[in-house]
């Protein structure tokens, strides 16, 4: 049978965002457990410009979810809610979504880890017919969770991400027989 493949989206184009270094231990920790394909997308590759250049910008990321089986969204929270620039990502597509499921990570500088993030952008994830996984994941204070080096400091995310991709595999799984049936 063919891997799945769920790609992983970071969903924040500001400079020096803690959310990469998030992202990019999710990248290594999701390929370590090797349970399907995945690839880092980028809001800033998809930084759409006028309005008559947005469908032509977003095939990429059209051909990206046509493929997926499901999606791990890292992102942080601006103002208890979504970065414009994902919902932007988000909201370029429509039927590609359908029936997928899809965890969240949110990440911030306080105590709640993204968690209003997480909480804001489910209504716009059900709306497009994904299937949201959970528990999320939060990553509180995510500026003392990593060394100088990227290394994180706090081990249990290691069993933290394993469950999850244990639960988004399934999902993905089961809905992916569903979709091809």
């Amino acid at each position: 049978m063919k891997k799945l493949f769920i790609p992983i989206v970071l969903g924040t184009a500001r400079e020096g965002r803690v959310s990469e270094k998030v992202a990019h231990y999710v990248l290594k920790e999701v390929r370590e457990l090797d349970q399907f394909e995945t690839q880092l997308v980028d809001v800033r590759d998809f930084l759409f410009g006028k309005t008559e250049e947005y469908s032509e910008a977003s095939k990429p990321w059209q051909e990206i979810m046509a493929r997926a089986d499901g999606l791990i969204i890292v992102s942080p929270e601006y103002n208890r809610g979504i970065p414009g620039e994902l919902k932007i990502l988000i909201d370029s597509l429509d039927t590609e979504y359908a029936k997928k499921p899809v965890a969240i990570l949110g990440v911030s500088s306080g105590k709640w880890g993204g968690s209003r993030m997480a909480e804001a952008i489910l209504p716009t994830l059900i709306t497009l017919g994904m299937v949201p996984i959970s528990p999320s994941i939060p990553f509180p204070v995510a500026q003392n969770l990593f060394d100088e080096n990227g290394k994180i400091l706090d081990d249990s995310y290691k069993g933290k991400l394993a469950s999850m991709v244990k639960e988004l595999t399934w999902y993905a799984e089961v809905l992916k027989e569903a979709r091809n049936k």
